[in-house]
């Protein structure tokens, strides 16, 4: 198993690809993976990777790595976490192993099952395997998209990597903006929902798809391997108790991805999901893990009681890590710009950015709870689409159940306000309906992307093309709600994060919540296992009991890796420094001069928290000047 780094050229006019040029592409991802360096040179096509060993420490492991007979190589990023019970699956085929590595897994589980080999291997990855006899590529990337892969092509070359620096290394030139990714980063539509990157010309290889590319004709098929099929997944789990398979699942799941020649840690934040795998680590394997946790002193992004809670349920060694004491927000900042190649959306990544950073040498391998808000409804704007479930059943019951979950989610958190006016007037009446908005409205959510006059004409004109394909298998609110913020929004950014941050420093997460038997089971629930009266992720708090302290498992208030970006506007060591990237950025032409500075002195008088929209002018503007703009020329909306 490795975390790693992977690049590949295909010269279509036939060209012999040089080793500088594939050489130059590994050099810039250095950081995914410096224990090793490899490169495969044949007539028009190269290949490149960079090791972080995992598994097989060895030099047997370094890639790219050849199939016994040498009729396949690959590069590869990622883990198959069941390669040793695939391996046992084709021993009895005949297949033939010289080393202890899933990557020879792969090669091997190509020769005998063909490119849809990729339906059976349960893991994250991106990998280019080239079969040598036929002259073809097979580029794959995992189910989720939790290992990247880019793509970028000319009427000469095809390219390929795990990182877009690798490609604007050789091609400097093409450091050309997206002006759409422009549009949706300033309007808070997430990161890698689609094929569009901040590089006009670079895109995103989708996930859940295989390519095989022919070189010979330099044409490609590509396809889907995977789908969620919600049908297929409740007549496979229907029936059957649900939390006696969500533990199953889950212990297995974790079970697995304990596998490892380097010791094994998770990020602790203090939420059900991540003191859901360190408790299952702790109780159910008995490992006295490392935990590392993001601790800020300011008591509304103060998590430390909950992860001291579960630190001394499980007996693990606890790790505390202090971002910010350093005064190093701004230049850290920079650096996670540098690694994610574009500006972050909101700030949140910089918490886990400062985690993997703390945790120097001690692991080389963190378990992390991402998946599970979205796959069994954590959010509460899910709130909002369970009510729409309750109303469409159209029944006396249904209706109270309704008005109940509004008064219940009211008053436990009375500042919040998520549910639409149209719902409201239907299940309250009129009078109802004022009488909640009158004792509520002000806390109404503000989505500074819709407020009247902070954007040019130019930004505004771009279409956004925020449209999401629908899955014809989901049939309730709640689940289509979830399989878009799986496939499309809040997953895929969370995802991009995870990595870059981790790859910074030459880590890897493991994600068990995305195990795809999970993934496939969450699909066969009914909503009340998710959302349970005024209860998110019901069915985990109520599996969990035997893992987890009482205290976390009913916990209601969420964080979410937050982090105080809204006091550090107004902190005297960047105030300056701000203000002088938010002057830069009016002359952009993305927002409006005037309004923008009303909005950073109302913050700053405390008149109204505009954090959001001031760190999303300020990052975008750090990463113009850092990677767009030219001594000759400063990018602005044209």
């Amino acid at each position: 198993m490795k975390m790693c780094g992977i690049a590949g050229v295909i010269n279509k006019k036939g060209k012999k690809v040089q080793k500088e040029i594939v050489k130059q592409m590994c050099e810039t991802i250095a950081h995914r993976g410096p224990d090793a360096e490899g490169i495969f040179l044949k007539e028009n096509i190269g290949l490149g990777h960079r090791r972080l060993s995992i598994l097989d420490l060895t030099v047997d492991g370094n890639q790219p790595m050849y199939s016994h007979d040498e009729k396949y190589v690959i590069v590869y990023n990622g883990e198959i976490y069941n390669y040793l019970e695939l391996k046992k699956k084709l021993s009895r085929e005949g297949a033939v192993f010289q080393n202890a590595t899933d990557t020879e897994v792969i090669l091997e589980a190509y020769r005998y099952w063909g490119p849809d080999c990729t339906k059976r291997f349960n893991g994250m990855w991106s990998f280019a395997l080239f079969d040598i006899e036929k002259n073809t590529l097979l580029l794959s990337r995992d189910r989720f998209g939790v290992k990247p892969l880019y793509l970028f092509e000319t009427d000469s070359v095809f390219m390929f990597a795990s990182e877009i620096k690798c490609i604007t290394a050789v091609y400097p030139e093409e450091k050309v903006v997206d002006v759409l990714q422009i549009a949706r980063h300033m309007r808070g539509i997430q990161e890698d929902g689609d094929e569009h990157t901040f590089y006009k010309n670079i895109v995103n290889f989708p996930k859940s798809k295989n390519m095989i590319y022919d070189l010979n004709s330099n044409t490609r098929k590509i396809y889907f391997y995977w789908q969620i099929n919600a049908e297929k997944c409740k007549r496979k789990w229907g029936g059957k108790d649900p939390y006696k398979i969500f533990r199953a699942l889950m212990e297995d799941a974790i079970r697995i991805r304990l596998r490892s020649d380097v010791p094994v840690g998770a990020s602790l934040s203090g939420g059900l999901d991540s003191s859901t795998i360190v408790g299952i680590a702790g109780k159910k394997f008995n490992i006295k893990m490392n935990t590392f946790s993001s601790i800020y002193e300011e008591k509304k992004y103060n998590e430390k009681v909950f992860i001291d809670n579960v630190n001394k349920f499980v007996k693990a060694n606890a790790n505390m890590i202090y971002p910010d004491q350093n005064g190093s927000v701004l230049s850290d900042l920079k650096r996670l710009i540098y690694f994610h190649d574009g500006p972050c959306c909101c700030i949140s990544p910089y918490s886990g950015f400062c985690v993997y950073r703390g945790v120097g040498n001690k692991v080389k391998v963190l378990l992390d709870g991402q998946g599970a808000d979205e796959l069994f409804c954590g959010y509460e704007f899910f709130y909002r689409e369970k009510l729409k479930d309750l109303l469409e059943r159209e029944t006396i019951w249904s209706r109270f159940q309704a008005v109940k979950l509004v008064a219940d989610f009211q008053s436990t958190w009375p500042e919040k306000f998520v549910f639409p006016d149209e719902i409201l007037i239907r299940i309250l009446g009129v009078k109802g309906y004022h009488y909640y908005t009158k004792k509520y409205g002000k806390y109404r959510q503000n989505e500074v992307w819709d407020s009247p006059g902070l954007f040019t004409d130019k930004l505004l004109e771009v279409d956004l093309q925020n449209k999401y394909p629908i899955n014809a298998t989901l049939k309730t609110h709640l689940e289509k709600e979830s399989f878009k913020q799986m496939e499309y929004i809040m997953l895929p950014r969370i995802l991009h994060d995870v990595d870059r941050n981790s790859m910074a420093y030459s880590l890897e997460v493991r994600l068990p919540f995305l195990d795809y038997r999970l993934v496939e089971f969450a699909y066969s629930l009914d909503g009340d296992y998710k959302i349970h009266n005024i209860w998110t992720k019901y069915l985990i708090r109520k599996s969990m009991k035997k893992y987890l302290p009482r205290k976390v498992r009913w916990r209601r208030n969420k964080m979410g890796f937050p982090a105080p970006f809204d006091k550090w506007l107004k902190d005297e060591r960047y105030r300056d420094e701000i203000k002088t990237y938010l002057d830069n950025f009016k002359n952009r032409g993305i927002m409006k001069g005037d309004k923008l500075e009303k909005c950073y002195q109302e913050h700053i008088d405390g008149k109204f928290d505009w954090s959001r929209i001031l760190f999303r002018a300020m990052i975008l503007e750090m990463w113009l000047q850092m990677e767009i703009d030219t001594e000759k020329l400063k990018w602005k909306m044209n």
